[in-house]
């Protein structure tokens, strides 16, 4: 086997296996510390001007209406506008919008090259264009520029503003350039090897049949080797937002439920307290052997 499709099955190996474990520690962190921030999306009715069940007399008697919708919609605002951007930072507000626009097509052809790959491979009727051809060219140039124009447009704006430049942190930066790179090599491989995607696909395909095939010339080589090393580091950056923020938003932003007592909830609470102290604050005074029970019975006693 050559060594690009090594390269490329280790490098999907890590994405995947790296997003999931980062899931999972997502997923299995201690409980939160409650931020009581509204609006809460979920809140049905009183989302719009910021309101919560806890209006409501005697709330705990009460069965609590919780709109899907609103969460939904939420979201799917922040992903397509990037709202919170332009309110918060709207300088960079256009070229990150262009750069995650650039990005969605691009997972997007990947799956297609993926998809229409195997299909030939396998003969499956219907999915042929996604194998190569006009469709897929004008696709992959109108996601690459969006990506290339967008991430020339938040380096520039990184590197022109003093304020921005103080605040980003190196790995803000290897994140834009690495991208940029990819893109550059990708655009090279449109422009002067794979104009409409058709060694992709077949090496695509031939990965996904265990089939894998050797590649094309020098810049598609190029572009997996620089696509492997972004998909192997992603999952080990701040990048891993795209589904972090599922954990972010649900399990503590939009987190308001009640702590009304039982068996689990307690439990939970129980693990916690037990924890070690290593704080030196003084109104901690951690060490020693202290728990965090310590600290609760401490306060409660003063």
């Amino acid at each position: 086997m050559a060594i690009l499709p090594i390269w490329a099955y280790l490098a999907l190996a890590g994405f995947v296996l790296g997003c999931l474990y980062k899931a999972y520690h997502y997923a299995t962190m201690p409980m939160h510390v409650r931020w009581e921030l509204y609006p809460v999306a979920h809140e049905k009715g009183k989302a719009a001007y910021g309101g919560s069940y806890f209006e409501e007399l005697d709330w705990w008697t009460k069965p609590r209406e919780v709109s899907k919708i609103g969460e939904i919609r939420t979201i799917a605002e922040e992903v397509l506008t990037l709202k919170a951007v332009h309110e918060h930072n709207p300088t960079l507000w256009l070229p990150s919008l262009l750069f995650h626009y650039g990005l969605y097509l691009l997972f997007a052809l990947g799956a297609a090259l993926l998809a229409g790959g195997a299909a030939r491979y396998i003969e499956l009727p219907g999915l042929g264009f996604l194998a190569g051809g006009r469709v897929l060219s004008v696709w992959g140039a109108v996601a690459l520029a969006l990506a290339t124009v967008g991430c020339v447009g938040l380096l520039a704006r990184r590197l022109g503003s003093p304020q921005l430049r103080n605040a980003s942190t190196p790995a803000d930066f290897l994140h834009l350039w690495l991208l940029l790179a990819v893109f550059l090599a990708s655009s090279g491989s449109w422009l002067w090897s794979d104009r409409h995607f058709e060694s992709a696909a077949a090496f695509a395909g031939g990965l996904v049949t265990l089939q894998p095939k050797a590649g094309g010339g020098g810049w598609f080589i190029a572009q997996v080797a620089l696509l492997g090393v972004f998909l192997a580091y992603l999952p080990w950056s701040h990048m891993t937002h795209m589904f972090a923020k599922y954990f972010t938003w649900h399990s503590v932003r939009w987190d308001d439920t009640p702590n009304l007592g039982g068996e689990v909830y307690q439990a939970r609470v129980q693990k916690l307290l037990m924890l070690p102290i290593s704080w030196s604050a003084p109104h901690i005074k951690g060490g020693k052997g202290k728990r965090w029970a310590d600290v609760v019975q401490e306060r409660g006693d003063s």
